[in-house]
């Protein structure tokens, strides 16, 4: 354990920052906060965040667009509060985004890699607030500069800005319950506010903190007003959101049954994800700042925010979530860990210990750099087993050839056909890819997600470019005239989620869309 407030002994508070020392009625105890300059961390926490900004932006042309960035941008052209799949606030960030920058991999990934490098140096505020010397603020840095959070960049999807926001509203939520300063409270409720018309994850960590409140008998925050306010602001800002789900009949209900059907798998990937996001290396860190929260006398202020997590983590294996609805709160815990490592360093044999951590930080970083990241040439890529070990990567390969197959097919098309046609895909990304990046081609539209709540095509087109399989059930009883007049190639053999798919012409429809389109709904 770590003496007085868990700052290392020979580490003090930067030389320009106003430092109070706050009354903590429940632990009796003052905390120490840095309360003017909120920015204040040493530099090479900013570096550290610069570093990985470099680097992502350096890496992010060098495959492809993912389809759910595609997909979001294409959603986001349909402004809405909300979307079957998720709420709308990423969307309508990615197709502003792109209508402001372009559309291509590197313009579209310049968000999440600013995003990831600003959980950075939340990671070092956080240290900072919960009493971590310079030295622990830049280990908590260097820790998630290094972690999942390097993968989590390359890809603008709502995983990001979810990350970016339990880490903002896990900073401020330090800051309150070591100060009680109450106007922090507002800035939590907007920011709680703004990420759940991203996702909706964010209710484990209110329910999570909720708990860990009551179990922590910290009555100070049940009884204030401040933070009922709170609670009222976040639920304003996800009212719009929660409008459009009850108007619609609630369908990121049905999205979230049709998860739970994976709960056997998402539960048994719970622990390798974990691992392998806090580092491969580097997990211990996060396990000892996990364990400090909870058990350090020093970490007495913010013990609810450790119950939070774990309560958090709970609820997701109960309704059988996704592995990573849950994971943002490792920056809470990686600035922890940032602490215990400072104090374990500076016990001694310390050039020794710092050349081993940092040591463990490169291979961390560098093995979860080549899982996730496009860090090796496209066909050296196509001869390891990385594709199938991270089909997130592998799908990021082969939209131009994608795009070139469909377009080939319907330029073979006698013109009468050709101008009656309509292009059906079976899931939202292929219809996304079609969408920004053919040209001349027939309108698009599928049944997946929020295609669907598009509408129809019209009645005059009754020729259909049919692009994927015929799933869930078998679509092609509602066509005639079917065949199969080509297969998707990325051209390096990788078995990705188009590799080999069939492009298929059919002549005609066997009834009205309108009579048809409703036995299209998929939602998946």
């Amino acid at each position: 354990m770590l003496p007085g407030n868990g700052r290392a002994p020979d580490m003090a508070p930067p030389p320009d920052a106003e430092v109070l020392s706050l009354p903590h009625p429940p632990v009796g105890q003052h905390v120490t906060l840095v309360a003017s300059r909120w920015w204040t961390v040493p530099w090479p926490v900013w570096l550290t965040a610069g570093l990985m900004l470099a680097g992502l932006l350096s890496l992010s042309g060098a495959y492809g667009f993912h389809g759910d960035e595609l997909y979001f941008v294409v959603a986001g052209r349909h402004p809405a509060f909300g979307y079957v799949d998720q709420p709308p606030l990423t969307p309508l960030l990615s197709a502003a985004w792109v209508a402001l920058v372009g559309v291509s991999p590197t313009a579209m990934r310049i968000l999440p890699a600013l995003e990831m490098a600003f959980v950075v140096v939340i990671v070092g505020f956080i240290a900072r607030d919960l009493g971590g010397s310079r030295r622990a603020q830049v280990l908590a840095a260097l820790t998630a500069g290094v972690s999942g959070y390097l993968a989590a960049g390359h890809l603008n999807t709502t995983t990001e800005l979810d990350l970016v926001v339990w880490a903002a509203v896990l900073w401020l939520l330090v800051r309150v319950l070591a100060s009680g300063d109450r106007r922090l409270w507002v800035a939590v409720g907007v920011g709680a506010g703004i990420g759940l018309e991203n996702k909706d994850t964010l209710l484990f960590l209110a329910a999570g903190l909720a708990f860990g409140v009551l179990l922590c008998r910290r009555w100070e925050v049940v009884r204030s007003r401040w933070a009922w306010a709170a609670a009222a602001i976040a639920a304003i800002g996800w009212a719009p959101n929660l409008a459009w789900q009850a108007v619609h009949g609630w369908p990121q209900l049905t999205m979230a049954s049709q998860i739970a059907g994976y709960a056997a798998t998402n539960r048994a990937q719970v622990l390798p994800f974990l691992l392998l996001f806090t580092g491969p290396l580097l997990f211990p860190v996060s396990i000892a700042g996990l364990v400090w929260v909870l058990g350090s006398r020093a970490a007495a202020p913010w013990r609810p925010l450790g119950v939070a997590a774990l309560v958090a983590l709970a609820l997701d294996l109960v309704s059988g979530g996704k592995t990573y609805y849950v994971i943002g709160s490792a920056s809470l815990f990686m600035a922890a860990g940032g602490i215990v490592l400072d104090g374990w360093i500076a016990r001694g044999h310390r050039l020794f210990k710092t050349a081993g951590f940092a040591a463990a930080a490169i291979t961390s970083g560098g093995l979860i750099a080549l899982l996730t990241l496009p860090v090796l040439p496209v066909a050296d890529y196509a001869r390891t087993t990385l594709p199938a070990t991270v089909p997130d990567v592998a799908n990021q390969i082969g939209w131009p050839q994608f795009v070139a197959t469909v377009a080939q097919v319907v330029s073979a098309l006698p013109p009468e056909q050709r101008d009656h046609a309509v292009i059906l895909t079976n899931d939202y990304s292929e219809a996304s890819a079609l969408v920004l990046l053919g040209e001349g081609l027939p309108p698009v539209y599928s049944g997946h997600n929020s295609y669907w709540s598009w509408g129809p095509p019209p009645a005059a087109r009754t020729t259909v470019v049919h692009v994927g399989d015929w799933r869930p059930t078998n679509w092609a009883q509602y066509f005639a005239g079917c065949r199969d007049v080509a297969h998707i190639d990325n051209q390096l053999g990788i078995d990705n989620g188009e590799q080999g798919r069939p492009v298929t012409i059919c002549t005609s429809t066997r009834a009205p869309w309108t009579t048809i389109w409703p036995a299209l709904r998929t939602i998946s």
